[in-house]
C-alpha cells in the first residue's frame, strides 16, 4: 500500500509540476512533457545515488582530518532504486515515446 502511495504521489507531483510549467511559459502541456521527465529522472536519481565524483568533491575539505585508511580508500558508486525514480522513468519513457508518435512527420 505505502509503495503505491509513493507511486501515486510522485506522478501528481510530475504531473502538477508539467502543468505549472506549461502554463508559466505558456506553452501545451504536451511539449514539455518530456523535459519535465528526464529533468524529474535526473533530480531522483542523482538524490537516489552515493559515491562518485560528486561525492569526491565535497568529500575534498574532509579529508585531510580523516584517518588515512579513510583518505586512500577510493569511493564506490551505489545506487538505490526507489519508486519514485521508477515512476519519473516510466513517465520520460511513455512522455518520449508518445512525443515520436505525435511528431513522426516532422522527423520525416
Amino acid at each position: 500500500m505505502k509503495k503505491i502511495l509513493f507511486a501515486f504521489l510522485s506522478f501528481i507531483v510530475i504531473l502538477l509540476t508539467n502543468l505549472f510549467v506549461s502554463k508559466f511559459f505558456n506553452l501545451p502541456f504536451f511539449e514539455l512533457s518530456f523535459v519535465t521527465g528526464l529533468m524529474f529522472t535526473l533530480a531522483i536519481g542523482f538524490c537516489s545515488s552515493e559515491g562518485g565524483p560528486t561525492s569526491e568533491i565535497l568529500d575534498a575539505n574532509i579529508k585531510p582530518f580523516l584517518e588515512k585508511e579513510s583518505r586512500t580508500d577510493s569511493h564506490f558508486f551505489k545506487f538505490y532504486n526507489s519508486i519514485p525514480f521508477i515512476v519519473a522513468l516510466a513517465y520520460t519513457a511513455v512522455s518520449g515515446v508518445l512525443s515520436i508518435v505525435v511528431y513522426w512527420k516532422y522527423f520525416f
